[in-house]
């Protein structure tokens, strides 16, 4: 496989005392059973949408969810679940949160997942299958006062950020054609006239050359703006 491309290098993975990594786990083999613990490759730097910016509410806790959710989903000792909520409450912290956040947020998801059962999942996927997404821009929290008329309606709702990175990197293109204030310069006699138009400049401009080609005698004009 090494060989398919000289950028790409594929490197087994050998357990080490009695442990070894398999995506986002640790498999630790004992004698008799083996144990599990969450796996985070060591230049993982933590970070998450922050807290402060203006964000839906469930895409800033997206990733925490998803956390929460494996660690207590996941057949996990009770030293690893100690250990991968710390992790957790540490990773908040870093990107802002405030302690409460995530402890309520817990208290949510262990919640749902007790309550539900084989009946309920089967509920709600046929409830689930005929339902329509429909995207919202979220701007502010207000919108939330919105997207309670659906609550009720076979529609749900997603959010879309309206400040994006695509957004900050893509050059934008400006109009080479405004209008606005503009200064001709005539090359006979050397004077400047200032003027302002709402049509595009270009326009304004022909206009300037149709009239002297017209009442007098060819000049050659130029013009900034």
């Amino acid at each position: 496989m090494n060989d398919i491309n000289e950028q790409l290098e594929f490197k087994a993975t050998m357990e080490v005392n009695k442990a070894i990594n398999y995506f986002d786990l640790t498999i630790h083999t004992n004698i008799n059973n083996m144990e599990l613990s969450v796996y985070r490759k060591p230049p993982n730097p933590n970070i998450t949408i922050q807290y402060t910016p203006n964000h839906p509410w469930n895409h800033k806790r997206a990733a925490f969810t998803h956390y929460i959710n494996r660690a207590l989903t996941l057949p996990l000792t009770e030293q690893a679940k100690t250990q991968e909520w710390q992790n957790i409450c540490n990773i908040a912290q870093q990107n802002g949160f405030p302690k409460k956040s995530n402890t309520e947020h817990k208290r949510e998801r262990n919640s749902k997942t007790k309550q539900k059962t084989k009946k309920e999942n089967k509920e709600q996927t046929k409830h689930t299958s005929n339902k329509k997404w429909v995207t919202f821009t979220y701007h502010s929290p207000l919108i939330r006062k919105v997207i309670n008329l659906f609550k009720n309606t076979e529609i749900s709702i997603a959010f879309r950020a309206s400040n994006t990175i695509y957004q900050q990197l893509v050059q934008k293109i400006g109009n080479k054609n405004p209008s606005g204030i503009y200064e001709i310069k005539c090359n006979t006699c050397g004077m400047n006239y200032v003027g302002q138009s709402g049509r595009p400049i270009t326009t304004r401009h022909k206009e300037y050359i149709r009239y002297i080609k017209i009442i007098t005698q060819p000049q050659y004009m130029l013009y900034t703006y």
